[in-house]
């Protein structure tokens, strides 16, 4: 059995997809994934200064680092889970687009966005496009030429490694479960590399959003990273599967570019929220594609989402501070005392002052979220 790529099978009226940025410089850099996740332990990490602003370690093959202005801003998250299946979380903004050369010899790659473009292109391939939302679905056999990688604009996005070991080891007596092209994969017969843009998953842009907003450190993030790729991975391969048939009945591209949209503009003024049709127009939508696209990717209404972004900085200021309870009802967007104290029970399940107390006897807790 012989492996093909996706752009082997050609058909008359077949267009090849343009390159929309240039090739990465000769001298450009050169990534490649190892296997063994002692590889990534922090005492063997050497780590370019002249692009690293800082550099945090969290646990042993965990760890954040933040980019230096002349390259753009943002952070990065890099979480080895064991050998042969990574997760890299990025928030980042591009000064201009960043192009490498990347391999990941014989794996499985799956790049998930929300924000942000960019391109994959492998050797003597198509590109596949990163502009966001969008997940990308690679398979990567051992041996092959690294591919050329440009990530550009305002980025959020998740990409995993999972190793055809791992994936054996996942699908151990089940792999007739899996596509043919990836049956091929795991029995080492795909000579070349195949990728593949996925249907639009709702599904999977919550997870992005779990792993964005998840508060926890430590071995509780580690668990809950190894949980939500895993999630991930299930749900890319459910859509690889049927993505000749897909006919996107949850979400289109475009409601999900201004769903995305709307949740950032929300996150910047929840104080005062525009109305719905003050929002839909913001993003480009109509009001019931923009409700029904939030209930689809977020899995929650506006009005709800909005409720949590201000019961999520409440807390914090009832935590932290000694700013009287009215003082911060308005903060958080409410005129009168008595509608935050509804909203307070409604959703914590107890009065400000007693979560204020319940902060109070909690100062290691608070110390955290300072730091």
């Amino acid at each position: 059995m012989t492996g093909t790529t996706d752009s082997d099978v050609r058909t008359g009226s077949h267009v090849a997809p343009m390159r929309r940025f240039p090739p990465p410089a000769k001298d450009a850099v050169q990534n490649s994934v190892r296997y063994a996740v002692a590889d990534y332990a922090i005492d063997r990490i050497e780590y370019p200064g002249h692009l690293i602003e800082t550099f945090e370690p969290l646990s042993d093959s965990h760890y954040r680092w933040q980019m230096k202005e002349a390259f753009g801003s943002g952070r990065y998250e890099f979480c080895g889970l064991t050998d042969g299946f990574f997760v890299t979380f990025a928030e980042t903004e591009y000064a201009t687009p960043q192009s490498s050369y990347f391999n990941a010899p014989d794996s499985l790659l799956i790049y998930l966005a929300s924000n942000g473009d960019g391109e994959y292109v492998p050797f003597a391939g198509e590109p596949l496009s990163f502009e966001a939302p969008s997940t990308v679905l690679v398979i990567e056999p051992a041996h092959q030429p690294p591919a050329e990688v440009t990530l550009a604009g305002v980025a959020r996005y998740i990409y995993i490694v999972v190793h055809r070991e791992v994936l054996k080891t996942l699908y151990a007596g089940s792999a007739h479960e899996l596509p043919a092209l990836l049956q091929a994969f795991l029995d080492g017969d795909l000579q070349r590399t195949s990728g593949r843009a996925l249907p639009l998953s709702a599904a999977m842009l919550r997870c992005l959003e779990d792993v964005q907003t998840c508060p926890l450190d430590g071995r509780r993030r580690r668990i809950f990273l190894q949980s939500k790729a895993l999630e991930i991975v299930c749900q890319a391969l459910e859509a690889f599967d049927q993505s000749e048939c897909f006919q996107s009945p949850e979400t289109t591209k475009l409601t999900a570019r201004g769903v995305v949209k709307a949740q950032r503009f929300l996150e910047a003024n929840y104080v005062t929220p525009p109305s719905l049709e003050e929002l839909a127009a913001e993003v480009g939508l109509s009001r019931s594609a923009l409700c029904t696209g939030f209930r689809q990717i977020l899995g929650q209404s506006v009005f709800d989402y909005v409720q949590d972004l201000r019961m999520q900085r409440a807390l914090a200021l009832l935590s932290e501070g000694d700013d009287p309870i009215t003082q911060i009802a308005y903060a958080v967007g409410y005129n009168r005392s008595s509608s935050f104290a509804v909203a307070v029970h409604r959703h914590f399940g107890t009065t400000p002052s007693k979560l204020r107390r319940r902060g109070e006897l909690t100062p290691s807790l608070r110390h955290r979220r300072r730091t």
